[in-house]
């Protein structure tokens, strides 16, 4: 494998183990120049090393709060670890370096060169996540997009596409605009000054009025931006609203200037969804996916984490058959001997009758020797003996994704309660993240189907 494809391609989430430069061919030129140079191979080395040592200087070996970064915002009851590093590196020369990625997903760009780091389960189930997170579960065909576009830059334009669509469910966005006519017919307010200026009553008046208008600022900036995204290599992404781009061609909008714009932020709750089409529309005309440092046209990046995509996706399908609590909610702290800390589990699941189901979500591989980390058991205990004192907590546990090749491992998985004053039924549930994605609602059904059967399980224990 090349440099260029390593750094595009060969690089995902949560590799614990790093990933080793040794694989890369150096027959070919990256970040370096070996014209008329001796040992060009050595030379490249060095290019490969400076590309990483510059980037990590950069970006990696900081904290996702300490930058600005362009995310995605799935829900507004998620929010990211600022905490954590996007990648890290260890080793002194090429032949040592290595590099080590957790949950943060997405495009770097720096210096015209691509640093990707991709769905460890594949693009195409990463897609899936974000068309459901946006409301829009399609089985499109993921497989036309080319691999050389950026990974971060087609995310943008296929989540922008999404929200776009969801917004637009709601109509075009309209505003109110002053106008001021001359009428046959009384309608808003009669100026009294261009009545008192006429000679004569010739039976019209001069009326200011409200009026709806589709010509605004944020509709000229979305179309801009679909007519930008048209004429370029991302068309396949965007080639299913070509009706959504005929109705904002429709309104014939002025061009306007990029530095003229200031914040444009929806107030009337209808069309609040707009908000985000019109920041992603501005970053898609500045080809901009983050404003980091003072070089702009040098460093870019599109970053989020996708273990709260994960997440998400997880809620919204068992939103389809269960009530779920919300998970911002701040009824359950723990003190820590100076303040008390909200905690909450990624579900909770309401049965009724007082009855819950509480499971955490991990984005983790699990592991299948060791079984569940220390900390992460500790978790979901202080969980469901925190949630007993109000609600009969019937069934626990903690849900991975899993590929199906792997799935013949969930034999080794044993039937286990937790003991807490009581026995609760605890397990270990995996997602199956399916190889080809047109199987992947089945899995999605399974989910459901396996924990209702704890429920309908736990019931009838408690019954005998």
């Amino acid at each position: 494998m090349n440099a260029k494809d390593f750094f595009q391609n060969g690089i995902c989430d949560n590799n614990y183990q790093g990933y080793s430069l040794n694989s890369i061919e150096l027959h070919v030129d990256f970040y370096c120049n070996t014209y008329r140079k001796w040992y060009p191979e050595d030379v490249r080395k060095v290019g490969l090393q400076n590309f990483l040592y510059e980037i990590h200087k950069i970006i990696a070996s900081k904290k996702l709060s300490e930058l600005n970064i362009t995310q995605i915002n799935f829900d507004e009851e998620f929010e990211a670890n600022k905490d954590q590093k996007i990648f890290d590196i260890s080793g002194r020369d090429f032949d040592d370096l290595k590099i080590y990625t957790g949950n943060i997903v997405g495009s770097i760009i720096y210096k015209s060169h691509h640093f990707n780091i991709n769905c460890r389960f594949g693009n195409d189930f990463l897609l899936y996540m974000i068309a459901n997170a946006s409301g829009f579960l399609e089985l499109e065909n993921f497989g036309s997009i080319n691999n050389e576009l950026g990974l971060g830059e087609w995310i943008l334009i296929y989540y922008w596409k999404l929200q776009l669509k969801k917004a637009f469910a709601s109509g075009l966005y309209k505003i109110y605009q002053k106008k001021k006519e001359n009428l046959s017919t009384v309608r808003g307010r009669i100026d009294i000054n261009s009545i008192l200026k006429k000679d004569y009553f010739d039976g019209k008046t001069v009326c200011g009025f409200k009026e709806h208008s589709y010509k605004n600022k944020l509709n000229s900036i979305i179309s801009m931006a679909l007519i930008k995204v048209f004429k370029s290599e991302y068309q396949v992404i965007v080639s299913d609203i070509y009706t959504i781009k005929n109705a904002f061609d429709s309104i014939n909008t002025e061009k306007i200037s990029l530095k003229s714009i200031r914040n444009q932020k929806v107030i009337n709750p209808y069309f609040k969804k707009y908000n985000q089409v019109f920041d992603l529309s501005l970053k898609i005309l500045k080809d901009e996916f983050a404003n980091i440092g003072e070089n702009k046209s040098d460093f870019s990046a599109f970053l989020f984490d996708i273990s709260l995509l994960f997440e998400h996706h997880i809620r919204k399908i068992l939103k389809q058959k269960f009530v779920l609590f919300p998970k911002n909610r701040q009824e359950f702290c723990i003190p820590n001997g100076i303040f008390e800390n909200n905690i909450y589990p990624d579900i909770i699941i309401h049965f009724g009758n007082n009855e819950i189901g509480v499971f955490d979500v991990k984005y983790k591989n699990f592991d299948f020797a060791n079984g569940i980390s220390r900390e992460d058991r500790f978790q979901i205990v202080s969980y469901a003996a925190t949630l007993m004192a109000k609600y009969k907590v019937l069934v626990s546990g903690i849900i991975y994704p899993l590929r199906e090749d792997d799935w013949e491992n969930i034999k080794k998985i044993k039937e286990q309660t937790l003991k807490i004053g009581k026995e609760i039924l605890f397990r270990v549930i995996f997602y199956k993240v399916c190889n080809e994605i047109k199987n992947q609602q089945q899995a999605d059904n399974d989910l459901m189907s396996y924990i209702n059967e704890l429920n309908c399980q736990y019931k009838v224990s408690d019954e005998n």
